[in-house]
Formats: C-alpha cells, sequence, structure tokens
C-alpha cells in the first residue's frame, strides 16, 4: 500500500509539474473570421487600441527599405520590402487612394515577402483582402518564431461554400465594380486566442499578387466577431492541465479507496 501512495504522488506531482510550465509561443490559437461581403473594414468598436494602416499617405511604388507607421508621435511599427499601388481594378479600399501589394512582376525586384514589424505585441490583426486567390501566405511571429501560418486557400474554399459566394466575387467599389469578377474580396479578421505576436509576413507564391489594404492591428478585442473560417483549437498545454486535472482526481480517489480498505481491514 505505502508503495502504492508513493507512485501516486510521484505521478500526480509530475503532471502537476508538466500542467504549470509556461505554454512554448508556437502553441499560439488563432481564430480566423470573414466580415460579410462588401465589408472593407474592420469592426472597429469590437477593438482595443486598434490602429489602422491605410497606405494612403505612403509613396507608390516599391521600396526595399520600407516605411514607419506613425500615429501622431506613437509608432505603431514599420515596413520592409513594400510595393504601394494606386488604387485599381484589383485593390484600393473605397476604390480610392493607395494599396498594398506583394508582387514579383510588378516590383520589379522580385519581392515576394514584405515584413511587418510591430512596436508592441499586438493579439488581432485584419486587412482587406483583395483580388484574393490561393496563393498568398500570412505568418505570425513572435519574438522571432513563427506563430501561426495560413494560406489564403482556406478562405476561398470557405467562400466557395457559402450560398452567397458570388457576391464575394469581383471588386465592390463603384470605380470598379464587378471588374475582376474571377477573384474574391473579403475583409478578413485575424484573433490570436491567448497570446501575442509582433510580426507579420506577407508572403505571394507564385506570379500572382498579394493585394490588400486597411491592415488594422489592436492590443485586444472584446469578443471574435464575422463569420468563422479556422475555429482556435485548445492549446496543448490546455489539454495538459485537463488531463493533470483528471489524473490528479483519480489518483485522490485511489488513494481514499486504499486508505479505506487498510481502515476496513484494521478494524
Amino acid at each position: 500500500m505505502k508503495n502504492l501512495l508513493i507512485k501516486s504522488a510521484i505521478a500526480s506531482g509530475v503532471v502537476l509539474s508538466l500542467a504549470t510550465v509556461s505554454r512554448p509561443v508556437m502553441a499560439a490559437s488563432f481564430a480566423v473570421s470573414i466580415e460579410n461581403a462588401g465589408v472593407q473594414n474592420a469592426q472597429l468598436s469590437n477593438l482595443v487600441n486598434a490602429n489602422v494602416q491605410t497606405f494612403d499617405a505612403q509613396t507608390q511604388g516599391y521600396s526595399a527599405t520600407g516605411f514607419q507607421w506613425n500615429n501622431g508621435a506613437t509608432n505603431i511599427g514599420s515596413y520592409q520590402n513594400t510595393l504601394v499601388m494606386n488604387a485599381e481594378q484589383y485593390g484600393g479600399a473605397g476604390g480610392t487612394d493607395k494599396y498594398f501589394d506583394v508582387d514579383t512582376n510588378r516590383s520589379g525586384n522580385g519581392q515576394k515577402v514584405s515584413t511587418l514589424n510591430l512596436t508592441t505585441p499586438q493579439s488581432y490583426f485584419g486587412l482587406w483582402w483583395s483580388a484574393g486567390d490561393a496563393s498568398n501566405v500570412l505568418t505570425f511571429l513572435s519574438q522571432g518564431q513563427v506563430v501561426y501560418t495560413m494560406t489564403t486557400a482556406d478562405v476561398v474554399n470557405y467562400i466557395a461554400k457559402l450560398p452567397n459566394k458570388d457576391s464575394y466575387y469581383g471588386n465592390p467599389n463603384s470605380a470598379f465594380l464587378n471588374q475582376d469578377k474571377g477573384e474574391p474580396f473579403a475583409f478578413i479578421n485575424f484573433y490570436d486566442v491567448g497570446g501575442t505576436f509582433d510580426q507579420v509576413q506577407f508572403t505571394n507564391i507564385g506570379g500572382t499578387g498579394f493585394e490588400s489594404d486597411n491592415h488594422t492591428v489592436a492590443s485586444s478585442y472584446k469578443s471574435i466577431t464575422g463569420n468563422i473560417v479556422t475555429q482556435a483549437v485548445p492549446e496543448s498545454s490546455s489539454l495538459l492541465g485537463v488531463f493533470a486535472i483528471g489524473f490528479v482526481g483519480a489518483a485522490s480517489v485511489m488513494i481514499r479507496q486504499v486508505k479505506k480498505k487498510s481502515v476496513l481491514q484494521l478494524s
């Protein structure tokens, strides 16, 4: 009986120790959603400390050094290896001004990846994804480690299953209404559940472009809104915690049963 009690106590202690280990950066979980067709902005009332980059004040064309993202005297972050385009059928929220692009051909510099470095960690990112295709990739990092990667093929496949899928296709702005009808346009939300990120990478695979606008970041959010494309999954550390609680509970019952049996034997 003594050996059983010792083994149970040791096992319980080990599991509890594992459960209290800080979750690694790699354990981040994201929920991804899209707004209704035609929406080109984030739901700012749902966000805390939100900032929006419209690219309208940026110089048109390619820049290896990129530019700083400032809100007054506050530095939100910086973009590197950027391509800014004037509004056309492929991009430009509202059908005016400028938009952000990652395009090997248009840049003239073999641009495949553009990076947003954030001054402070954020838990929300959103963008108006225009002239979308399945070859765009968003990668979120924290302290140099990848915490989440999504290929826009997931969004394309999700939209394809919607009863109103046609309403997402074609430019929704009056200046270019229904142009580029073969590609989807949607505002995508990325919610980091229980974690943060400090860098976003925009990658375009192949010869197409990765057009977007109204990049939005927020330190936190009130709820997960929009039409859910990808559900957040429980983190490994959370699952371990649940396992630990169950294991310790079972061990406690076992110990009580052994003690009870011993008392009965003594009586």
